[in-house]
């Protein structure tokens, strides 16, 4: 049995690739807030959300809308009452997250920095 070189390379991507997903799964689970948290949240929802159902979401679970994302599945909401992210979840989100300190321009490899990360800049 011959194996070329271009077959090789075509295993070897998959499995990176295959690898960087598990990872990130693992990540993005563990970076996940726990049920009680509260204040301003990224709530991730499943990709291909209307923008209506997501704001059902949102509304049901007793949060603000503060602005969206560059994607529909992705919504910065805010509320100071107790178990936000729970009520999220619980009410359809995949989960919440703390806000980015910065703002990412998904043009190429372009970043805008937030006021609050020049804090630490300078």
């Amino acid at each position: 049995m011959t194996f070329s070189a271009h077959r090789f390379a075509l295993v070897l991507f998959a499995a990176v690739l295959a690898v960087w997903a598990i990872v990130m799964v693992v990540l993005v689970r563990g970076a996940a807030l726990p049920p009680v948290a509260s204040g301003t949240l990224l709530a991730v929802f499943e990709p291909g959300i209307s923008e209506m159902e997501a704001v059902k979401i949102i509304a049901a679970a007793k949060a603000n809308v503060v602005k969206q994302s560059g994607f529909n599945f992705a919504w910065l909401v805010q509320s100071d009452e107790p178990g936000l992210a729970g009520r999220l979840q619980a009410n359809g989100a995949l989960g919440a997250y703390r806000e980015l300190p910065i703002n990412i321009a998904l043009m190429g490899c372009v970043a805008i920095v937030d006021k609050r990360a020049t804090a630490f800049i300078n």
